[in-house]
């Protein structure tokens, strides 16, 4: 009897190491391996989605940019019951996309990408930035600029930028993220230009990681968070006048 038991056991025994032998690499234990490699979704493509496109700028889903010097008027303004803003979009080696449950969502590859939204005043925007790289090991340099038209002028006022690209070779890193969030949240009313009237808050931002170290390798993504407010009253001065700036 003690026999036929220890023969069974090693039969028992025998069978465990031979499954244990034949089973995938992957069944191992994860923690020694480090995380799983992401499969990351398909890049999309540059566009908007539930947006509310418009202006002459914009026409079958895509808007031009604007040129920087000279070209500020709208030619086709916002109604008096909307406001006006100008989305730039852009991430050197890698995509930016921007999401907003109220203005949607937007998508820009390496190349600047530009939107133009009418906003009702009197709204709150809550808005997610988002940048990631093609490959962890070359980093991005995300960028985002949000700017007001003032109708009156015409004038463009900055409202915000996002900018972390002072790190090696033109990427973001630990360094360059706080440098930028203690710039961005030294401004009054979290808006560049004091004579806009747009309103930034509870802006922060975080990422996932870099190469090789978190504090000091180049960031493979970049998420910045904010809050947008849309003042009701219409714009009066130009970029700059003293009149907006509190006593």
């Amino acid at each position: 009897m003690l026999h036929q038991r220890l023969e069974h056991s090693t039969s028992i025994a025998a069978v465990a190491l031979l499954a244990l032998a034949l089973a995938p690499a992957g069944c191992a234990d994860s923690s020694a391996a480090g995380p799983a490699p992401s499969s990351g979704a398909p890049a999309q493509a540059p566009g908007a989605r539930d947006a509310n496109l418009a202006g002459a700028r914009c026409r079958g889903g895509r808007c031009a940019c604007r040129q920087r010097n000279g070209d500020v008027e709208e030619t086709r303004p916002p109604d008096p019951d909307h406001k006006r803003f100008e989305i730039r979009l852009g991430a050197l080696g890698g995509t930016a996309q921007l999401d907003s449950p109220t203005l949607g969502h937007f998508v820009a590859g390496r190349d600047e990408t530009c939107f133009y939204v009418d906003v009702l005043p009197g709204t709150t925007n809550q808005m997610t930035f988002t940048a990631r790289a093609d490959s962890p090991e070359g980093g991005v340099a995300p960028e985002l600029q949000i700017a007001e038209y003032g109708p009156k002028g015409p004038w463009w006022y900055d409202i915000l930028r996002v900018a972390c690209a002072d790190g090696p070779g033109g990427r973001c890193t630990r360094d360059a993220a706080e440098a930028w969030g203690a710039q961005a949240k030294g401004q009054r009313r979290g808006r560049i230009e004091p004579c806009g009237s747009a309103v930034v808050s509870h802006l922060r931002w975080d990422t996932s990681g870099g190469t090789g170290d978190r504090e000091l390798g180049l960031f493979r993504d970049f998420t910045v968070q904010f809050t947008m407010e849309v003042k009701k009253f219409a714009t009066q001065f130009h970029p700059g006048a003293t009149e907006c700036v509190p006593k």
